[in-house]
C-alpha cells in the first residue's frame, strides 16, 4: 500500500511541476503568466465566452485567484466583460481580438506539449489513462466533500 501511495503521489506531483514549469516558461516568452493559460484556453474553446461561475469551474481556480487573473487579462486587453446581462455574475467574459490571437498561441503550445507528453502511448492507452484519472479524481472529490462537511 505504501508503494502505491508513493508512486501515485510522486508521479502526479512530477507531472504537475512539469506542467507549471512549461506553462510559466512558454507564457513568459509572450509576456503572460502560467496561471492565465487555463482561462485563455477555456475561452478559446468556448468561443462565445462564459460567465465567471462557469469559467471559474472549468479553470478550477479559487474565486480570488480567478478574479485576479481576469483582472490581469483585462488590463492586458485580452478579455473583456460583456456587461449586457445586468447582473455581474451572469456577464460573459469574452476574448478580444488580441486575446483570440494569444489564446490561439496558447492552444497551439498546449497541443504541442500534449503530443510530446503522450509519445509512446497508443490512442487506446491514452483514453484508458484519462478514464482512469477521471475516476480517481471523482473518487477523491467525493472523499474531500466529507472533509468539507466538518
Amino acid at each position: 500500500m505504501e508503494n502505491r501511495y508513493e508512486t501515485f503521489t510522486t508521479l502526479i506531483l512530477n507531472i504537475y511541476r512539469c506542467i507549471q514549469k512549461i506553462k510559466n516558461a512558454e507564457m513568459e516568452s509572450v509576456g503572460l503568466k502560467g496561471k492565465q493559460v487555463q482561462v485563455l484556453f477555456a475561452l478559446y474553446n468556448l468561443k462565445g465566452g462564459a460567465n465567471a461561475k462557469t469559467l471559474g469551474n472549468i479553470c478550477t481556480q479559487d474565486k480570488g485567484a480567478f478574479s485576479r487573473t481576469i483582472g490581469e487579462l483585462e488590463k492586458l486587453g485580452l478579455v473583456f466583460v460583456d456587461e449586457d446581462e445586468g447582473k455581474k455574475y451572469k456577464n460573459l467574459i469574452k476574448l478580444t481580438a488580441k486575446g483570440k490571437k494569444a489564446a490561439k498561441f496558447v492552444a497551439e503550445k498546449i497541443n504541442g506539449v500534449l503530443e510530446v507528453s503522450s509519445d509512446g502511448l497508443s490512442e487506446k492507452e491514452r483514453d484508458k489513462m484519462y478514464k482512469s484519472l477521471a475516476i480517481i479524481s471523482q473518487n477523491l472529490n467525493k472523499l474531500c466533500e466529507k472533509y468539507d462537511e466538518k
